[in-house]
């Protein structure tokens, strides 16, 4: 099973600067709601490049603060855009948003 966040690790790449991790993780939090919702659309409206890039952008931005699950999801979404399975790519949207609530979750927020 894939670690839902890696403080660890995200605080290693900051050099143990905590205030800079709050920082970050904040503007990723605030974020990431609009990322979700612009997949959604593309999923909606079956456009399948349009999923890619967005799940793209989702993928770095988790891989940016070690949110691993999120980051995986993020990646099978693209995946499915970049082959064209929009059919295929509902239930990993889904996955994908659970994998936030998850996150946001073991951050207390």
């Amino acid at each position: 099973m894939t670690e839902i966040f890696n403080r660890h690790d995200f605080l290693e790449r900051l050099d143990g600067d905590e205030d800079i991790l709050e920082i970050l993780l904040q503007t990723f939090l605030e974020s990431a709601p609009e990322q979700l919702h612009e997949i959604s659309q593309a999923l909606d409206a079956g456009d399948a490049l349009q999923l890619q890039q967005q799940a793209h952008s989702l993928r770095g931005a988790a891989a940016g603060i070690s949110a691993e699950a999120l980051r995986e999801a993020a990646l099978q979404v693209e995946l499915a855009g970049k082959n064209g399975e929009i059919k295929q790519a509902r239930p990993l949207v889904e996955t994908l948003t659970q994998e936030f609530d998850n996150l946001k979750q073991v951050l207390g927020k």
